[in-house]
């Protein structure tokens, strides 16, 4: 049930003006972290990706493991972290709208049942 409200979000945000640009952009930064990290530091894809979700995300879960060590790609995590935090706190926020949507259109349709009884 949870995946098929998750789902039914997503397809209303989607018809949402500028969403799916805000998440061309998410995706975007994603693989440009991602390019980064494995050009910068060496890392396979696998790691790099890992990586620039976990920072995007602000999850701390750190791979002792994936330690930065050249200067420019610490600066480039700095304007890294400051731009998609606010990328991603806004793809959040249009899907936590669109699921109020969801959940606001299923409340209504649960009382027109009723109503009808």
């Amino acid at each position: 049930m949870m995946f098929r409200r998750a789902a039914q979000a997503l397809r209303v945000a989607v018809r949402e003006q500028e969403f799916l640009s805000i998440l061309s952009v998410g995706v975007g930064l994603v693989v440009s972290g991602t390019v980064a990290y494995a050009l910068g530091e060496g890392w396979n894809v696998v790691d790099a990706v890992y990586f620039a979700v976990a920072t995007l995300t602000t999850s701390s879960i750190a791979d002792p493991d994936l330690e930065l060590t050249t200067g420019w790609l610490k600066l480039f995590t700095v304007l890294y972290v400051v731009v998609g935090i606010g990328i991603v706190v806004e793809i959040l926020r249009r899907l936590a709208a669109a699921a109020v949507i969801v959940h606001q259109r299923e409340q209504a349709e649960k009382a027109a049942r009723q109503a009808d009884r």
